[in-house]
């Protein structure tokens, strides 16, 4: 793993980061940490935007974006004491896909036919790893762009987060790889690619979506793949941007250890990629709770404060909801332990659980306040 800068913290990005991806589980909070991290770097002097493709729009709800339409890049306004400046972007994969066929198509009318092509939207929409693409593609054209002096962006909450890294690989495979040029280029040349199952494969398809479908998939296929050919060329590849100096990465984890196996899995993946990792943000952690009083004591302290008939069932709740703390105080050190055993070197910081989530700017502000680190 790359050596993290000696006494750096997790919400300002070293010197020559201009690029910086929240990964991690699912479910252990990215968003929240993103917006700290991006909230956090605004206030001490840089120009920041956070990129969100959370379609729960729990972001958008902590900034205070709760009306904000997706493609828009929108001013946050900071807390009293706030140098640098803070725009959020809801990501809209349509309207990415929309600028890349635009920007990139071999002439304004070749980008009016793929766009009106009827396949587009449900390509661009629900084809598998097109919102991954659509993430790493915004963040190509923004980090080209210059606009600002940091880009965090909240990776997709994909059911595996190595998902987010693979999936722009995939579906480049989907406009390049053979059977898609049976399609689009059909007749002769699917003939010979195919030999004689060829004319068996086109009527299948045709019986399913009908010869006009087949033709029109052919047609957006043929037109689609050389747009994003033309935007790889131009723009660079996705891997190149990752592995570069100017992108770090903070991955997010909580403490159960479901997530915390996944954590280390994704480290190691990120480490094998050749990715910079800045920092780990253990989130939503507890400390470790003392073995509760005497029951006798508690069941005094209990006998002021309800009536009888309901002391002992009380009692119970009160017993189970320490102990449910105690496992979660345990969990958290025993996270931190197993986190910094296998990375020794990774700074390590501790996020205390907040319920509710934060919801405004100023709940962010107090959220970064409360980063801690490991062993401080």
């Amino acid at each position: 793993m790359t050596s993290p800068r000696p006494g750096g913290d997790p919400l300002s990005a070293g010197p020559s980061r201009r690029v910086l991806l929240c990964v991690g589980p699912g479910g252990v909070g990215k968003t929240t940490c993103a917006a700290a991290l991006a909230l956090g770097a605004a206030r001490q002097g840089k120009r920041v935007l956070v990129v969100t493709i959370d379609p729960s729009l729990r972001l958008a709800q902590a900034l205070g974006q709760d009306r904000a339409r997706a493609g828009e890049e929108l001013p946050v306004a900071l807390p009293e004491g706030g140098q640098g400046s803070l725009h959020a972007l809801l990501l809209a994969p349509d309207v990415v896909f929309d600028r890349i066929v635009r920007a990139y198509a071999e002439s304004p009318a070749a980008a009016r036919q793929i766009t009106q092509n009827p396949i587009y939207r449900a390509i661009a929409e629900n084809l598998g790893g097109a919102l991954e693409y659509a993430a790493m593609a915004q963040l190509q054209i923004l980090h080209a762009e210059r606009r600002y002096d940091l880009i965090v962006l909240d990776t997709p909450p994909t059911a595996n987060a190595i998902d987010f890294l693979s999936a722009p690989e995939r579906i480049h495979e989907v406009v390049t790889n053979p059977a898609t040029r049976i399609i689009t280029g059909g007749g002769k040349l699917g003939a010979r690619l195919l030999g004689v199952g060829n004319g068996v494969v086109l009527k299948a398809l045709g019986a399913i979506g009908g010869g006009e479908f087949l033709a029109e998939l052919g047609a957006f296929l043929r037109d689609f793949s050389g747009v994003l050919s033309a935007f790889q060329q131009r723009a660079g590849d996705f891997s190149t941007l990752l592995t570069s100096p100017e992108t770090g990465v903070v991955l997010a984890t909580s403490a159960s250890p479901l997530s915390v196996r996944e954590g280390l899995d994704f480290l190691r993946v990120l480490h094998d990629r050749g990715l910079r990792v800045d920092s780990v943000v253990l989130n939503r952690v507890l400390p470790p709770f003392p073995p509760p009083p005497p029951v006798e004591a508690i069941r005094a302290a209990l006998t002021e404060q309800v009536e009888p008939d309901v002391l002992e069932d009380m009692l119970q709740r009160v017993l189970g909801v320490y102990a449910g703390l105690r496992v979660q105080g345990e969990q958290s050190v025993a996270a931190g332990q197993a986190l910094t055993r296998a990375y020794p070197r990774l700074p390590l910081w501790l996020l205390p659980l907040r319920d509710p989530a934060p919801t405004s700017v100023a709940d962010l502000a107090e959220l970064v306040a409360q980063f801690v680190r490991w062993g401080s």
